[in-house]
């Protein structure tokens, strides 16, 4: 479903980006149409523990992106608790 989503966003309408200053680095966010969002950080960087720490079994790590797959149901809370960190 995570990967159909992330599809979907590639051939369907453009998902929307953002960048969240956080006190550990730099997190990139992509929102996809049906609510799910991407979260990622550079490979090894000091914010990449600090997020994996966060999403804590609310998003799939999906190796391929290099990214975690957060769905709509919790894609805005652990938005606003990178937003807040």
């Amino acid at each position: 479903m995570l990967d159909g989503a992330i599809r979907a966003a590639q051939h369907g309408g453009m998902p929307t980006k953002e960048t969240i200053d956080t006190s550990h680095g730099k997190v990139w966010i992509t929102h996809f149409d049906n609510g799910d969002a991407s979260i990622w950080t550079p490979p090894g960087s000091r914010q990449s523990d600090f997020v994996a720490d966060i999403v804590g079994g609310r998003a799939a790590w999906k190796p391929k992106y290099r990214a975690w797959i957060a769905p709509a149901v919790h894609a805005q809370q652990l938005i606003e608790e990178l937003q807040q960190s």
